[in-house]
Protein backbone atom coordinates (compact mmCIF):
# COMPACT_ATOMS: atom_id res chain seq x y z
CA UNK A 1 0.00 0.00 0.00
CA UNK A 2 3.06 2.51 1.04
CA UNK A 3 4.50 1.87 -2.36
CA UNK A 4 1.48 2.53 -4.74
CA UNK A 5 1.25 5.86 -2.69
CA UNK A 6 4.91 6.68 -3.36
CA UNK A 7 4.65 5.59 -7.18
CA UNK A 8 1.08 7.39 -7.53
CA UNK A 9 3.18 10.91 -6.12
CA UNK A 10 6.26 10.22 -8.20
CA UNK A 11 4.04 9.29 -11.49
CA UNK A 12 1.57 12.77 -10.56
CA UNK A 13 4.94 15.08 -9.91
CA UNK A 14 6.69 13.51 -13.12
CA UNK A 15 3.59 14.86 -14.93
CA UNK A 16 2.89 18.34 -13.56
CA UNK A 17 6.94 18.72 -13.79
CA UNK A 18 6.62 18.25 -17.75
CA UNK A 19 3.35 20.04 -17.86
CA UNK A 20 5.24 22.96 -16.07
CA UNK A 21 8.27 22.71 -18.72
CA UNK A 22 5.22 22.50 -21.64
CA UNK A 23 4.32 25.83 -20.31
CA UNK A 24 7.56 27.57 -20.13
CA UNK A 25 8.27 25.94 -23.80
CA UNK A 26 4.50 28.01 -24.80
CA UNK A 27 5.57 31.04 -23.12
CA UNK A 28 9.29 31.06 -24.31
CA UNK A 29 8.14 30.54 -27.89
CA UNK A 30 5.73 33.41 -27.84
CA UNK A 31 7.93 36.74 -28.78
CA UNK A 32 8.04 39.93 -26.33
CA UNK A 33 6.81 42.91 -27.72
CA UNK A 34 9.36 44.95 -28.58
CA UNK A 35 8.82 48.16 -26.01
CA UNK A 36 10.54 50.45 -27.63
CA UNK A 37 7.85 50.54 -30.61
CA UNK A 38 4.85 49.85 -28.27
CA UNK A 39 2.00 52.86 -28.13
CA UNK A 40 0.01 53.23 -25.28
CA UNK A 41 -3.32 54.62 -25.90
CA UNK A 42 -4.95 56.19 -22.71
CA UNK A 43 -9.54 55.73 -23.51
CA UNK A 44 -12.64 57.26 -21.75
CA UNK A 45 -16.03 57.71 -22.51
CA UNK A 46 -19.13 58.31 -20.39
CA UNK A 47 -22.76 59.78 -20.61
CA UNK A 48 -24.11 62.80 -18.82
CA UNK A 49 -26.48 65.78 -19.47
CA UNK A 50 -24.79 66.98 -21.62
CA UNK A 51 -24.55 64.60 -24.13
CA UNK A 52 -22.28 61.47 -24.84
CA UNK A 53 -18.82 61.51 -25.54
CA UNK A 54 -15.65 59.55 -25.47
CA UNK A 55 -11.71 60.72 -25.44
CA UNK A 56 -8.80 58.86 -26.48
CA UNK A 57 -5.22 59.79 -25.99
CA UNK A 58 -2.55 57.80 -28.03
CA UNK A 59 1.12 58.21 -27.29
CA UNK A 60 4.09 56.81 -29.29
CA UNK A 61 6.98 55.06 -28.35
CA UNK A 62 8.85 58.55 -28.62
CA UNK A 63 6.40 60.19 -26.47
CA UNK A 64 4.35 61.82 -29.02
CA UNK A 65 0.88 62.10 -27.65
CA UNK A 66 -2.12 62.84 -29.74
CA UNK A 67 -5.79 63.31 -28.09
CA UNK A 68 -8.65 62.85 -29.32
CA UNK A 69 -12.64 63.56 -28.92
CA UNK A 70 -15.51 62.25 -29.84
CA UNK A 71 -18.87 63.56 -29.12
CA UNK A 72 -21.84 60.69 -29.79
CA UNK A 73 -25.38 62.64 -31.88
CA UNK A 74 -26.80 59.20 -30.64
CA UNK A 75 -27.61 58.35 -27.28
CA UNK A 76 -24.95 55.86 -24.88
CA UNK A 77 -24.61 54.32 -21.94
CA UNK A 78 -21.27 54.85 -19.79
CA UNK A 79 -20.18 51.52 -21.06
CA UNK A 80 -20.86 52.37 -24.47
CA UNK A 81 -19.15 55.30 -25.04
CA UNK A 82 -16.24 53.37 -24.10
CA UNK A 83 -16.41 50.30 -26.47
CA UNK A 84 -17.25 53.57 -28.38
CA UNK A 85 -13.76 54.94 -27.40
CA UNK A 86 -11.74 51.48 -27.42
CA UNK A 87 -12.92 50.82 -30.73
CA UNK A 88 -11.98 54.00 -32.67
CA UNK A 89 -8.41 53.61 -30.72
CA UNK A 90 -8.39 50.14 -32.64
CA UNK A 91 -9.13 51.70 -36.01
CA UNK A 92 -6.46 54.80 -35.59
CA UNK A 93 -4.19 51.96 -34.63
CA UNK A 94 -4.61 50.52 -37.81
CA UNK A 95 -4.57 53.32 -40.07
CA UNK A 96 -1.53 54.37 -38.57
CA UNK A 97 0.21 50.63 -38.60
CA UNK A 98 0.74 50.31 -35.10
CA UNK A 99 1.50 46.57 -34.25
CA UNK A 100 2.44 46.62 -30.67
CA UNK A 101 -0.73 48.81 -28.25
CA UNK A 102 -1.36 48.68 -24.61
CA UNK A 103 -4.59 50.53 -23.78
CA UNK A 104 -5.63 51.54 -20.57
CA UNK A 105 -9.04 52.36 -19.54
CA UNK A 106 -11.31 53.30 -16.15
CA UNK A 107 -13.63 50.61 -16.59
CA UNK A 108 -12.67 47.14 -14.94
CA UNK A 109 -15.93 45.80 -16.75
CA UNK A 110 -15.06 46.34 -21.06
CA UNK A 111 -11.45 45.07 -19.50
CA UNK A 112 -12.79 42.05 -18.05
CA UNK A 113 -15.20 41.17 -21.29
CA UNK A 114 -12.67 42.24 -23.62
CA UNK A 115 -9.64 39.82 -21.88
CA UNK A 116 -12.79 37.00 -21.78
CA UNK A 117 -12.65 36.96 -17.71
CA UNK A 118 -16.53 38.50 -17.94
CA UNK A 119 -19.42 37.50 -20.10
CA UNK A 120 -20.75 40.31 -22.07
CA UNK A 121 -24.53 39.65 -20.80
CA UNK A 122 -26.44 42.59 -22.31
CA UNK A 123 -26.78 42.26 -25.57
CA UNK A 124 -25.15 45.71 -26.79
CA UNK A 125 -22.51 45.11 -24.65
CA UNK A 126 -22.26 41.53 -26.13
CA UNK A 127 -22.24 42.96 -29.56
CA UNK A 128 -20.08 45.88 -28.77
CA UNK A 129 -17.42 43.14 -27.47
CA UNK A 130 -17.58 40.90 -30.53
CA UNK A 131 -17.18 44.01 -32.97
CA UNK A 132 -13.27 44.89 -30.90
CA UNK A 133 -13.42 41.02 -31.26
CA UNK A 134 -13.87 41.29 -35.37
CA UNK A 135 -12.12 44.50 -35.93
CA UNK A 136 -9.18 43.52 -38.22
CA UNK A 137 -5.82 45.08 -36.93
CA UNK A 138 -1.95 45.04 -37.84
CA UNK A 139 -1.67 44.20 -34.07
CA UNK A 140 0.55 41.79 -33.14
CA UNK A 141 0.91 42.36 -29.55
CA UNK A 142 -2.57 43.95 -27.92
CA UNK A 143 -3.12 44.42 -23.89
CA UNK A 144 -5.77 45.87 -22.00
CA UNK A 145 -5.53 47.34 -18.15
CA UNK A 146 -7.60 48.50 -15.83
CA UNK A 147 -6.24 51.60 -14.38
CA UNK A 148 -7.65 53.86 -11.75
CA UNK A 149 -9.58 56.88 -12.70
CA UNK A 150 -7.00 59.29 -11.42
CA UNK A 151 -4.53 57.56 -13.32
CA UNK A 152 -6.71 57.92 -16.11
CA UNK A 153 -7.48 61.72 -15.31
CA UNK A 154 -6.12 63.43 -18.50
CA UNK A 155 -8.80 61.32 -20.09
CA UNK A 156 -11.03 62.06 -17.70
CA UNK A 157 -10.67 65.93 -18.00
CA UNK A 158 -10.23 65.85 -21.54
CA UNK A 159 -13.22 64.10 -22.04
CA UNK A 160 -15.26 66.74 -19.92
CA UNK A 161 -13.49 69.79 -21.49
CA UNK A 162 -15.24 68.06 -24.98
CA UNK A 163 -18.91 68.27 -23.21
CA UNK A 164 -18.64 71.56 -22.20
CA UNK A 165 -17.19 73.51 -25.27
CA UNK A 166 -20.28 74.08 -27.64
CA UNK A 167 -18.39 75.57 -30.65
CA UNK A 168 -18.81 74.55 -33.96
CA UNK A 169 -17.07 70.60 -33.67
CA UNK A 170 -16.09 70.65 -37.16
CA UNK A 171 -13.20 73.24 -36.53
CA UNK A 172 -10.94 71.38 -34.25
CA UNK A 173 -8.87 68.65 -35.88
CA UNK A 174 -8.98 66.92 -32.60
CA UNK A 175 -12.53 66.57 -32.43
CA UNK A 176 -15.54 64.21 -34.39
CA UNK A 177 -19.05 64.01 -33.85
CA UNK A 178 -20.00 60.61 -34.59
CA UNK A 179 -23.89 60.77 -35.25
CA UNK A 180 -24.12 56.73 -35.46
CA UNK A 181 -23.03 53.91 -33.24
CA UNK A 182 -20.22 51.85 -33.89
CA UNK A 183 -22.66 48.95 -33.79
CA UNK A 184 -26.68 48.40 -34.83
CA UNK A 185 -28.78 49.07 -32.07
CA UNK A 186 -31.96 49.14 -33.97
CA UNK A 187 -33.41 45.67 -32.96
CA UNK A 188 -32.49 46.66 -28.97
CA UNK A 189 -32.89 50.38 -28.58
CA UNK A 190 -37.36 51.22 -27.64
Amino acid sequence: MKTQVLADFIAECIIADNKLEDATTKEAATPEPDLRSTWVLHINGASNAQGSGASLILTNSEGVVTEYVLRFDFKASNNQAKYEALLAGLKMAKELKIDSLKVFTNSQLIMRQVKGEFEARDPIMAIYLQKVKDLPTNLRYFEIFHISRTENARANILFKLAMTITVRWAEHSWSVLSNRASIKMKKYCS
